[in-house]
């Protein structure tokens, strides 16, 4: 049975931390290994420290504010298996907020997305991404001059190096929508900018 490992990256407990960690103890599949991965240094550093301490064959992430469903890894890992010569995972992911409302995200193109596809728009949830271990090996790990965009930059990234990503049409992922995230207008227009340089690299 593959091992898989959850890596939780964060800076601080928001509140949430231990409902995303017994989130992933509550996962109907039961070799996996929790991992979190703490420092003031950002994402990136903490997701690479923790894919360093990690031993499972493949990897996912999961923000301390976020939560996986019971089923997260069970579903993931049998999509990524039955879709030959993919190294990589993409899927559904259900966004809520306190109030109960609930929306799924669902990509409008899922299965053999290009590079192309990506720079025209992410289609891929965050949350809902998962890699096996080799693609660390062929791509390196994240980059940790980033400061937002880490996880796009990664995949297009491992499309420019012919990984492929598989679909799981199914939730995978629950994010959380709270006052906590940035989401002033300052903020967004400076994560424009970044998220241009970010495909810049990639044209």
């Amino acid at each position: 049975m593959k091992l898989v490992s959850i890596i939780i990256p964060f800076v601080r407990d928001r509140g949430f931390l231990s409902q995303a960690i017994n989130s992933a103890m509550a996962q109907d599949y039961p070799n996996i290994e929790i991992i979190k991965s703490q420092s003031d240094k950002g994402v990136s550093y903490n997701l690479n420290r923790g894919i360093e301490a990690a031993q499972g064959e493949y990897f996912k992430y999961l923000c301390d504010d976020d939560m996986l469903p019971p089923d997260a890894i069970s579903k993931s890992l049998a999509a990524i298996t039955e879709q030959s010569n993919c190294l990589a995972l993409h899927g559904k992911a259900i966004n809520f907020w306190p109030n109960g409302t609930q929306t799924i995200h669902e990509p409008a193109i899922k299965h053999g997305i290009t590079l192309a596809d990506m720079m025209a728009k992410n289609h891929m949830h965050g949350g809902s991404l998962m890699w096996h271990k080799s693609v660390f090996d062929i791509v390196g790990g994240f980059d940790e001059e980033l400061w937002t965009g880490e996880e796009l930059e990664f995949n297009l990234r491992c499309l420019a190096n012919g990984i492929q990503y598989a679909y799981c049409d199914h939730p995978v992922y629950l994010y959380r929508k709270h006052t906590g995230q940035k989401s002033d207008k300052q903020y967004k227009q400076k994560r424009i900018g970044a998220i241009k340089a970010i495909k810049d690299k990639y044209r």
